[in-house]
């Protein structure tokens, strides 16, 4: 059972995971509407690529690293991956379940709701015939959320010609056990310092100061560390001839990516790990990449794009129209708009800010999926198109090497909900 503490912060959820003050939108908590009837085939409204889709899960094992997210010396890390990949389809073959393994999770969990939907991808299904490496991209979910929660994403990044691993982080994607029988429980890691008080600390304990604080001071190494064995373990599957990815991918051409507290580690990875070509962030405020290591603080040398909802993508005043807000509401939504420009500022490469109308936090997951359609947002799947667009835009020319694939990235214009800003250096 993983354990949290949550406060509430400008219409956020504060996690409180090891040495962690992460935020999340309320609507994007780890549940699902019990009243709404979810078809099965739900995902067949997606857009694809030209390549059908295979998928499989494992649980990869890191021998070298103790886990410190729990109470038990002799654990080690253990995270949970789900792959797709461009596939050959057997005969006869059926659609992979959107839950693949539902009894790693809570009985009370959202995601058995879930467990009749269908993907749009083939169980073990077998690796396309082709003498190509295909290009990889890391995929990191969102606080609290599975692994497969991007799946609108990873099914149609991988029918475009990459092979795509979601990583499952313990800590933060809800998991309690594993297919090996042994339980995980977040208990290793505790906030051990005092998160300084706001100047009217019994109204807004958490205000602009206290968000700052997680800006700087939340650590999430664990997380890359988990994206680098990764890549080590798929560096080992390239060369060894048993292997379905044997002399199939191409550990050259990198990238990572993630929705909410994934993108700052797909960040922050981009910054640590040579190997990650470029990485994109989708709608996560910049928790733990200001410390004196972060990517805020020392900039990006690879080329990144940050994604957001118009709530996100800069200062804001929540709340109604019209309505009372909070001081602390607005000055924390500057302090995060402040911290991303200023990575942008000291990034070298080329960079590219995303903003997508009518969205919420929730748009770029398959969250909205399963739940009510709000009147005031886009449909899920014009957002979901949105987003796939420009994703495998800037991954086409940042990992794959595609320079003529690009013009969304050159504001052409397509799409009249997105407002491009870009720092483009010279060819």
């Amino acid at each position: 059972m993983t354990s949290f503490h949550a406060s509430s912060l400008c219409g956020f959820v504060i996690i409180s995971i090891g040495m962690m003050v992460l935020p999340r939108p309320v609507h994007a908590e780890a549940r699902a509407p019990a009243t709404l009837r979810i078809p099965e085939q739900i995902f067949a409204g997606e857009p694809r690529g030209r390549y059908e889709t295979g998928t499989f899960e494992e649980l990869w094992i890191n021998t070298a690293l103790a886990d410190p997210s729990t109470a038990d010396p002799t654990d080690k890390r253990k995270v949970m991956v789900q792959v797709w990949y461009p596939a050959a389809v057997p005969r006869n073959a059926k659609r992979a379940p959107y839950v693949l393994n539902p009894q790693l999770y809570s009985k009370d969990h959202w995601l058995h709701q879930v467990e009749h939907v269908r993907t749009q991808s083939f169980l073990n299904a077998p690796l396309t015939a082709s003498d190509e490496a295909f290009p990889i991209l890391i995929y990191n979910h969102g606080n609290g959320q599975p692994h497969f929660s991007g799946t609108f994403q990873t099914e149609f990044l991988a029918s475009q010609g990459y092979v795509v691993v979601a990583i499952g982080h313990p800590g933060s994607s809800g998991i309690e056990r594993f297919p090996d029988g042994t339980t995980y429980e977040n208990d290793g890691l505790k906030w051990n310092a005092e998160r300084p008080q706001t100047s009217n600390s019994r109204d807004e304990p958490f205000g602009r100061e206290g968000v700052e604080y997680g800006f700087t001071h939340s650590d999430l190494s664990l997380f890359v560390k988990d994206i680098s064995f990764v890549l080590d373990r798929l560096t080992q599957l390239a060369t060894d001839p048993k292997s379905r990815f044997y002399r199939r991918i191409d550990l050259q051409r990198v990238g990572a990516w993630g929705w909410s507290l994934g993108g700052l580690q797909a960040l922050q990875a981009a910054r640590d790990d040579e190997r990650v070509r470029a990485a994109a962030n989708l709608d996560g405020w910049p928790h733990g990449l200001a410390g004196p290591q972060g990517v805020v603080t020392l900039g990006s040398e690879r080329p990144v794009m940050l994604m957001f909802n118009p709530a996100n993508g800069g200062p804001r005043v929540p709340g109604p129209p019209g309505g009372e807000v909070s001081v602390g509401e607005v000055e924390s939504s500057y302090a995060a708009s402040t911290y991303f420009w200023t990575l942008l500022r000291r990034t070298a490469a080329d960079w590219y800010h995303v903003t997508v109308a009518r969205t919420n936090h929730g748009s770029f997951s398959d969250l909205p999926l399963f739940e009510p359609v709000a009147p005031k947002n886009l449909h899920p799947r014009a957002a979901h198109a949105i987003v796939n667009a420009y994703t495998l835009a800037f991954f086409d020319r940042y990992v794959r090497g595609d320079v003529a694939s690009t013009s969304l990235l050159s504001g052409d214009g397509a799409y009249p909900e997105v407002t491009l800003l870009r720092r483009k250096t010279a060819e």
